[in-house]
C-alpha cells in the first residue's frame, strides 16, 4: 500500500472509530491513538514516519482557531483571575518543577531537555472533559475558568518551547534576553493575529457566496501562522488573536447586525466545529504512528526507569493541577457558583472536589507529543523526551479517561438548572428585543443585540450564546428563504 492509500484509509477510518468510540463508550482519543499504534505495525503499510513539522504546520494553526473562535474575549475578561492568572502561575511553576523533577528521577538528563520536557507537560487540553459531557456537571464559573486555563497555558507553554528551539545553536541567552524575546513572540504574534482578523473580515464583507467566504476563514489561521513565522513570532499568539478578532467583530455590538448572511454563518459554525474534531483526530492516529519512533529513541534508558519517571511526573501534574485549581475554586467568581449550586455551601471540602474535578479533566496534550516530535535530531535524549512525553499522554488520557466520567457526576457540583436558567433568560430577552422592532429584519437583529449585552454582563455563557446566536440564524435564515448569498440591498 502506498504512502497516499494509507493517508487515505485514515481519513475513512475517523468516521468509523468515532461512532465505535461511543459505542463501546471509550473515550475517542484513546481509541484512536490505539488505533494508530496498532497501524504502525501492521504489514504491508509504509513506516510510521511522521513529519513533525507537517503536522505542526498543517495541522496545529487550524485546531488552534477552531477551539478560540467559539469562545469570546469575555470568557477570558470574566474568569480573569481563577483561569487566567492562575493559569499564568500554573504554567510558570509547571515549567521548573517538572524540569527539576526530571533531573532527580532521570539522573544525568541535561537542563535543556528538562526544561523542553516541562513546557510539554505543561500543556494540557479538556478534550476528554468535554467527551464526557462535564460541563452539565459542574457551575459555568468552574468550566470558564478551565478554558481560559487551558488557552493560557497553550499560549504560554508553546512560547516557552519555540523560545528554547531557538536557542540550541548559540546557547541559552540571559535572563532578561529570554523574557525579552518572549514578550516580544507573544506581543508581536497578538498584533498580527489581530490586523489579520480585521483585514480578512474586511475581505469577506466583499464575498457573496457562503463557500467563498468559507474558504477565505479557512486561510486566516494559515496567514497567520506565516506572518508569525515572518516576524519571528509566536504561532498560537497569532491564531488565537485572530480568532478572537473574529469573534468580537463578526456581529456590531451596538446594533446587532452581522457581517455575514445567516446561512454563511450557520455554514462556518458548522465547517469549524467539524474541522476541529477531523483535525484532532487526525493528530490523535498520527501521534499513534509515531510511538514506535519514540521507543527506537530507547538507547541506553531502562524501560522501567522510563516508565516510572513518567508515573512520578503525572502524579507530580495532577498535584500542581489540583493546588492551583484549589486557589482557582477559592476565589470570588467560583465561590459564588459553588455556594449558589450547593445550597450556600462554599466550604473547603466543596472547593477541594471542585478542584479535584479540575485537575482530572485537565490530561497532558497530544499537542506537546507533536512538540516533541519537533526537536531537532542532534539534541542530546531526544529519544528520551519522546518516551516520556508519549508515556505521560498515554497514561494520562488511559487513567482520566476511563475514571473522569464516573469522577465528575460523583462529585455532583452542579446540575442541568444553571443551564435551563440562562435558556430561559436569553429567550425571554431575544423575543422581547425582537418584539420592539416592527421591520422584521431589523427583530432578528435587535435579538442578536439583546442576547450580546446578556454575555457582556455574564447572566449567560459562550456556550449558551453560541447556541441562541445559532437559533437566531436559523430564523433569519428562514427568513431570507435558505439563499446561500448576502441579502441583495433594499432598493437593488
Amino acid at each position: 500500500m502506498s504512502g497516499l492509500q494509507s493517508i487515505a484509509l485514515m481519513l475513512a477510518a475517523i468516521g468509523p472509530l468515532i461512532v465505535l468510540a461511543r459505542m463501546l463508550r471509550v473515550p475517542q482519543s484513546i481509541l484512536l491513538i490505539a488505533t494508530g499504534l496498532a497501524a504502525a505495525f501492521l504489514p504491508g503499510l509504509p513506516p510510521g514516519r511522521v513529519d513533525p513539522q507537517l503536522m505542526l504546520s498543517l495541522f496545529l494553526p487550524p485546531i488552534v482557531y477552531a477551539a478560540t473562535v467559539r469562545v469570546s474575549y469575555h470568557l477570558l475578561r470574566f474568569a480573569l483571575l481563577p483561569g487566567v492568572l492562575v493559569g499564568v502561575a500554573l504554567t510558570a511553576a509547571t515549567i521548573p518543577g517538572v524540569a527539576l523533577a526530571a533531573r532527580w528521577l532521570l539522573p544525568g538528563l541535561d537542563w535543556v531537555p528538562a526544561l523542553l520536557l516541562g513546557t510539554i507537560a505543561a500543556l494540557f487540553d479538556t478534550r476528554l472533559f468535554q467527551e464526557a459531557e462535564g460541563r452539565l456537571q459542574v457551575p459555568r464559573a468552574i468550566a470558564d475558568a478551565l478554558r481560559a486555563r487551558e488557552m493560557v497555558a497553550r499560549l504560554l507553554a508553546l512560547g516557552v518551547f519555540a523560545l528554547l528551539l531557538s536557542t540550541l545553536p548559540d546557547g541559552p541567552p540571559s535572563r532578561l534576553a529570554a523574557a525579552g524575546r518572549l514578550g516580544w513572540s507573544l506581543g508581536a504574534g497578538a498584533v498580527a493575529g489581530w490586523a489579520l482578523g480585521w483585514a480578512v473580515l474586511k475581505l469577506r464583507d466583499r464575498v457573496e457566496t457562503t463557500p467563498v467566504e468559507i474558504a477565505v476563514s479557512l486561510a486566516l489561521p494559515y496567514l497567520a501562522s506565516l506572518a508569525a513565522g515572518w516576524l519571528g513570532a509566536s504561532v498560537p499568539a497569532a491564531v488565537m488573536a485572530a480568532a478572537l478578532t473574529v469573534s468580537a467583530i463578526r456581529i456590531d455590538r451596538k446594533t446587532g447586525a452581522p457581517r455575514s448572511s445567516s446561512d454563511t454563518r450557520l455554514a462556518a459554525a458548522a465547517f469549524w466545529e467539524e474541522a476541529g474534531l477531523l483535525l484532532s483526530a487526525v493528530l490523535f492516529l498520527l501521534a499513534g504512528r509515531a510511538l514506535p519512533e519514540a521507543l527506537s529513541g530507547l538507547e541506553t534508558w531502562p524501560l522501567w526507569q522510563i516508565c516510572g519517571a513518567a508515573a512520578g511526573l503525572l502524579a507530580l501534574l495532577l498535584a500542581l493541577h489540583l493546588a492551583f485549581s484549589y486557589l482557582a475554586a477559592a476565589l470570588p467568581g467560583p465561590t459564588a457558583a459553588l455556594r449558589a449550586h450547593n445550597e450556600g455551601d462554599g466550604t473547603g471540602l466543596t472547593r477541594l472536589m471542585a478542584a479535584g474535578v479540575m485537575a482530572w479533566a485537565s490530561t497532558p496534550s497530544v499537542i506537546g507529543l507533536v512538540a516533541a516530535l519537533s526537536v531537532p535530531a542532534g539534541v542530546e535524549d531526544r529519544g528520551l523526551l519522546l518516551l516520556v512525553a508519549a508515556f505521560l499522554v498515554l497514561g494520562a488520557t488511559a487513567l482520566q479517561g476511563f475514571s473522569l466520567g464516573p469522577a465528575v457526576r460523583a462529585a455532583a457540583l452542579g446540575n442541568e438548572d444553571e443551564d435551563r436558567r440562562e435558556k430561559a433568560l436569553a429567550e425571554h430577552v431575544a423575543i422581547t428585543a425582537a418584539a420592539r422592532e416592527e421591520d422584521e429584519g431589523k427583530s432578528h437583529d435587535a435579538a442578536r443585540r439583546a442576547l450580546l449585552s446578556l454575555r457582556e454582563r455574564d447572566e449567560i455563557g459562550d456556550e449558551m450564546l453560541r447556541r441562541m446566536l445559532r437559533e437566531a440564524d436559523l430564523r433569519s435564515r428562514a427568513a431570507e428563504g435558505g439563499a446561500n448569498t448576502r441579502p441583495a440591498p433594499k432598493g437593488a
